[in-house]
């Protein structure tokens, strides 16, 4: 780098930094990801019967349900008084709607102000849930076909089984990422049906690697005397869990797994800001040699879902150094950017002493 740029680049980062200092506020009126991927978080498809004005404004009331459980990962937000009563000026959260027709069938497709709906959830207590969501892929075995007794196979994404148009209905309408594994012969290699029946993750985890997935959901679905059961073991970054549901109908079976799902994966990631304990955090970030680095960084670290408030504390020759505010402690922060694949985070194996700054490396 020649003297002219790095002393443009020092005088670009010195204008950052001042405007971060001036503009030290909170980060929930900023679209969490990508414009687009937000948007979709704040829109809700209600079906309707007609394009009437009562007609609208009770789809709007379905709708502002939908959208507020999705924002805060968990369905009993709606449950809450102060929702309920919001609930009735629902249209007044809408800030765009139009009609689809599909098949048929009249839908309303509104979008909610994003500000609003994320004030009322600290309002009430409840927890966000940023849109950095992590992807989940479905491993899923059931009885062979065949009726031998200890037959298992898979199930595969293109089979067309009721189960999974269950689950990926529900899962699109709580806003979790889900993916099914291809089932070629990589797959087949490393996994067989009776480590996802014996949910064993060592060699399914393993095999989701070669996959952009988070972690992943290994489930066993089974025939019972009232219908079907279906029994998984979660892995999600520090998140090992386990959980049921059971239901007389395959497609309803799924969308009830997909709210399980969906409910653990929140209550690991999701970030109440009631009552929570507020900290400062240090996070140094390497090869940023660039405005349009240190800029993207910013916004993304502003998208973290623990953090309240981002502020550039130092630029020097590629290394930046940000201030944050977050809800907990930098094991939070450390936790939502784990999804983060532009970072990489820099640990030192030979160090016997506890660094209080995070390091990350930007990738790209």
């Amino acid at each position: 780098m020649n003297r002219i740029t790095h002393t443009l680049l020092m005088l670009s980062a010195l204008v950052v930094l001042l405007i971060a200092q001036a503009s030290w506020q909170p980060a929930y009126g900023q679209s969490l990801v990508d414009e687009n991927g937000m948007q979709q978080l704040l829109t809700a498809r209600v079906e309707v019967n007609s394009q009437t004005r009562a007609e609208r404004l009770r789809a709007a009331q379905l709708g502002f349900n939908e959208v507020l459980v999705r924002l805060a990962g968990h369905a009993d937000v709606v449950s809450f008084e102060q929702v309920q009563s919001e609930r009735r000026n629902a249209s007044d959260y809408v800030i765009q709607y139009s009609y689809i027709r599909e098949q048929g069938k009249t839908f309303l497709s509104a979008t909610y102000n994003e500000e609003r709906m994320l004030q009322l959830l600290r309002q009430v207590g409840s927890s966000v849930w940023s849109a950095q969501r992590p992807t989940v892929m479905l491993w899923l075995a059931e009885p062979s076909e065949t009726g031998a007794r200890g037959n298992t196979q898979l199930i595969a994404r293109d089979s067309g089984h009721e189960l999974l148009a269950g689950i990926t209905e529900q899962a699109s309408i709580r806003g979790l990422p889900v993916t099914f594994p291809l089932l070629d012969l990589t797959d087949l290699l490393a996994v067989s049906p009776s480590d996802v029946w014996g949910r064993f993750e060592g060699p399914v985890v393993a095999a989701t690697e070669r996959y952009a997935a988070s972690g992943t959901a290994i489930a066993r679905i089974q025939p019972t005397e009232q219908g079907y059961r279906a029994e998984w073991r979660l892995v999600v970054g520090g998140l090992h869990t386990t959980g049921s549901v059971a239901h007389a109908d395959l497609h309803q079976l799924g969308v009830l797994f997909a709210d399980a799902l969906t409910e653990q994966v929140a209550a690991e990631y999701a970030v109440s800001f009631s009552n929570s304990e507020q900290t400062d955090v240090r996070l140094r970030l390497v090869n940023a040699g660039s405005l349009e680095k240190v800029i993207a960084a910013e916004a993304l670290l502003e998208s973290l879902g623990p953090v309240v408030k981002v502020a550039m504390a130092r630029y020097h020759q590629g290394t930046v150094e940000f201030q944050l505010r977050v809800v907990g402690n930098k094991a939070r922060v450390e936790q939502a950017l784990e999804l983060e694949s532009r970072l990489q985070q820099i640990q030192d194996p030979w160090s016997r002493t506890q660094n209080d700054v995070l390091e990350y490396r930007w990738l790209h």
